[in-house]
């Protein structure tokens, strides 16, 4: 397998090439090619006194055109290799070696043999369609471009390449730098609109709308075609983030004591991200006065910011409370007599709230406090939120997220499913990205089903994990369809 970004320096062939030129004689031009003012040309061209003149002339007209034909042939040749290093070694130059020059028959052009292409790139010997005229969005139309990377303009494929590394590697900003400067630039080549879907899909996974709108709109005037549909990845990505609803929250574990403070950290955090928070007390079946003092000193924070707090389970936690305190018994703090009746506050209990003020007042010999309507900023609920519903089974072979590393447990599912059916469809519409050694590793096992007899096929890849499939060869060894929409 060729991988373009890894081949040698288009140099280094070149180079080889031109010193052996210069050691057997010939002069070339600066492209490598025989000029035909050197030497060889000059003893050609050197009439022998026994060729009558008009014999002399035929001669050289027919040598002339002969060298013609073979700097053509040489020069298609070396178009058809895009500039690689394919002949390095050989001790050829781009015209032919001069030692097998001399060795030609005069009049005989020198055979043309074009290089062997790689399996994965089977195509690359054929130009293909410019990218911006493909009407179609399948994988062997949307793709042609990068198949005939070697024939374009220096730098047209490499910035695909380039945009493709850096996003399977999880460097999604570079990867858009790059694609908006080949793209400002226009040097993508022939690989323009392929850039453009490659851009669009980096804003749609950066979860940008309004740019996607945007990027989305220049492709349609530019290329005349209905551009990708927005693809809501989170909504449908088991290894995303979960998508913590308005009041994210948090529960308390049954024993309320030093051990919470972990929990309302977590609480903490939370609040930097939502204005809304749940705190959960419903397990509550005992609490100590490190644990009142901890919650009280949460109540006391969110009576005071513009936060949202909703308690569930106060119930709970005021029976708890009444376990604790006892009358007339002075305990070391009085947080768990403030918490009780706070919670009574909360609860808008007055009456409540006042016989357990006037019995505060009484254990530590201080006035009581007054009653005051509960905040605005907490409120209070009975009951627990019902669970959420377990979510939907997904079919194994409907890979959803990020791979990772080995690719597990993505590949292990297509080498079960493989063992029991000779065509394999992997469902790819909410794949968001492989990593390039995943890549490699997806490639070998491919290649293993089909030695087997099994046909892969790949639906509904973006552009981005499919330009990963071009690269590493999976396109050459399997069926990949590009997401259109």
């Amino acid at each position: 397998m060729v991988f373009s970004f890894f081949k040698k320096d288009r140099k280094s062939g070149r180079d080889s090439d031109v010193a052996t030129t210069t050691r057997s004689g010939a002069a070339t031009t600066s492209s490598g090619f025989q000029n035909t003012t050197s030497a060889p040309r000059t003893t050609v061209m050197r009439p022998a006194p026994a060729v009558p003149d008009k014999q002399l002339a035929r001669s050289l007209a027919r040598e002339t055109a002969a060298k013609i034909d073979a700097i053509e042939s040489e020069m298609t040749r070396d178009f058809l290799r895009g500039g690689s290093s394919g002949n390095a070694g050989t001790g050829n130059t781009a015209a032919g070696d001069t030692g097998s020059a001399s060795a030609t028959p005069a009049g005989v052009s020198p055979p043309v043999t074009p290089p062997a292409p790689s399996p994965a790139a089977s195509k690359a010997v054929q130009p293909a369609a410019d990218v911006d005229d493909i009407g179609d969005d399948s994988s062997a139309d949307l793709f042609d471009g990068l198949e005939t990377v070697e024939l374009s303009a220096a730098g047209s494929g490499s910035v695909i390449d380039e945009a493709a590394i850096l996003f399977a590697n999880g460097q999604l900003d570079a990867a858009e730098a790059a694609l908006r400067a080949g793209i400002d630039s226009d040097t993508v080549g022939q690989n323009r609109r392929t850039a453009w879907r490659l851009l669009l899909e980096l804003i749609n996974q950066r979860g940008d709308p309004a740019a996607f709108e945007e990027a989305a709109t220049g492709y349609a005037l530019r290329f005349g075609k209905s551009p990708p549909a927005w693809i809501d990845y989170r909504a449908a990505d088991p290894s995303a983030p979960a998508v913590v609803d308005a009041e994210a929250c948090v529960k308390l574990p049954a024993v309320l004591d030093a051990q919470i403070v972990q929990s309302l950290e977590q609480l903490k955090r939370l609040a930097a991200q939502h204005a809304a928070l749940r705190l959960d007390l419903s397990a509550t079946e005992s609490i100590d006065l490190v644990g009142a003092e901890l919650l009280l000193r949460v109540l006391t924070a969110f009576k005071r910011s513009t936060h949202q707090l909703t308690l569930i389970g106060a119930e709970r936690l005021l029976a708890a409370l009444r376990r604790t305190v006892e009358p007339g018994r002075r305990d070391a703090s009085d947080a768990a007599w403030m918490l009780l009746i706070e919670t009574l506050r909360l609860l808008g209990r007055q009456d409540e709230f006042e016989e357990s003020a006037i019995q505060y007042c009484v254990t530590f010999e201080v006035s009581p406090p007054s009653w005051e309507p509960a905040p605005s900023t907490i409120v209070v609920k009975d009951e627990a939120p019902a669970p959420a519903a377990p979510p939907p089974a997904i079919d194994p072979l409907d890979w959803r997220g990020e791979i990772e590393k080995d690719g597990e447990p993505f590949f292990g599912r297509l080498t079960v499913a493989a063992s029991g059916s000779r065509h394999v469809v992997v469902q790819c519409r909410y794949l968001r990205r492989m990593a390039f050694s995943s890549g490699t590793t997806l490639l070998a096992l491919v290649m293993k089903l089909q030695g087997g007899g099994i046909k892969v096929e790949f639906r509904d890849v973006n552009a981005l994990v499919a330009a990963l499939f071009y690269l590493v060869g999976i396109t050459a060894v399997a069926t990949v369809q590009v997401r259109s929409a």
